[in-house]
């Protein structure tokens, strides 16, 4: 089969391998659709992570079942599939107190299991559920994407009436603010620079913040002295993160979705006299059936927020395109025949 491989610091090659070899609890997924994250562009670009290479890159992917593992029960070849790339112990501390999501031992496609850049790829057969008829693999590639948005959001402790700041305008803050449209919130608003993409967040209040002289000021504008009840930052960004803990009203919470590699410096004095919360939101806690059951709600969209597709083969440019066309892009996705 063909993968696409991440060698080095900057490195990527179309490989030829062979098909996985599957567990008797795996699946082995021929791949339908799978989709490029900011943090396969941030792994590319300098490996945060300390992966160890080479590894096949690739996590939010969907396909046909094309073999089964001896043990594994509910599947069958030619099933449609959606997947997770969290692959929890089970027996850690964290998977025993039931938080599976934050498991200190876990699998995770293109980070310690080979990813899904590739035309199969093997998954344990409890991280996959099938998906809804007529619901495309670009679509169901999202399942995992809207997971952790859905854990974001619960992370925020949101009532009916609340008024959320989301600061980002990427893939996720635009998936964030379409979820957030069934919480009956007073209002939603989303900050970024690009036009183009705050477009993509319907039922949101858009705010180009590159084209305020004062930002901070500009997003308090829209709720007044009372602030937002919950930020989430959903960019990788100190000047957000400081920006949207101003702007919380007392007792907000900020939740943390986008990791920030560098130090961040925070005014603890105004944490204490506000009694503000910073929380964060990684993974998700058991959300994928309720994400997969979203993927054929009409009123999402979902496929509106893939808006580029290309074969394995054109890898060069899809990548480029998903690292600097946020003018004219938002998800880019590999396809497959």
């Amino acid at each position: 089969m063909q993968a696409l491989q991440f060698q080095a610091i900057g490195k990527v090659n179309l490989i030829e391998m062979d098909v996985p070899v599957i567990a008797d609890d795996e699946l082995l997924i021929q791949t339908g659709a799978t989709t490029i994250c900011t943090s396969d562009l941030n792994d590319i670009r300098e490996n945060p992570f300390g992966i160890a290479l080479p590894v096949i890159l690739g996590h939010e992917a969907a396909g046909t079942v094309a073999a089964v593992g001896s043990r594994v029960t509910g599947f069958a070849v030619g099933d449609r599939v959606a997947t997770h790339p969290v692959h929890p112990c089970g027996q850690c501390a964290n998977c025993r107190r039931g938080w599976a999501h934050l498991c200190t031992a876990m699998g995770h496609f293109g980070l310690n299991r080979q990813g899904t850049f590739a035309e199969y790829f093997a998954v344990r057969a409890d991280r996959a559920r099938r998906i809804p008829a007529g619901v495309p693999f670009t679509v169901a590639a999202l399942a995992e994407p809207v997971c952790v948005c859905l854990e974001a959001l619960a992370q925020a402790r949101l009532s009916p009436g609340n008024r959320l700041l989301i600061m980002g305008d990427g893939p996720f803050g635009a998936l964030m603010a379409r979820l957030a449209q069934h919480l009956a919130l007073e209002k939603v608003v989303i900050a970024g620079w690009q036009d183009f993409r705050l477009n993509f967040a319907t039922g949101a209040t858009q705010i180009n913040t590159a084209q305020a002289a004062d930002p901070r000021e500009r997003l308090r504008v829209e709720v007044g002295a009372a602030g937002y009840d919950a930020v989430i930052l959903a960019v990788s960004s100190v000047r957000a993160a400081q920006d949207g803990l101003a702007l919380l009203r007392a007792k907000g919470r900020c939740v943390v979705f986008s990791a920030l590699p560098r130090e961040t410096p925070v005014d603890l004095f105004d944490v204490h006299m506000r009694e503000l919360e910073i929380v964060g939101a990684c993974n998700d806690q058991d959300r994928l059936d309720d994400a997969v059951a979203r993927l054929a709600d009409p009123a999402l969209r979902l496929s509106e927020l893939v808006t580029h597709t290309f074969a394995l083969a054109a890898y060069q440019e899809a990548l480029h395109l998903a690292a600097v066309g946020h003018d004219h892009a938002l998800k880019v996705a590999f396809t497959f025949s």
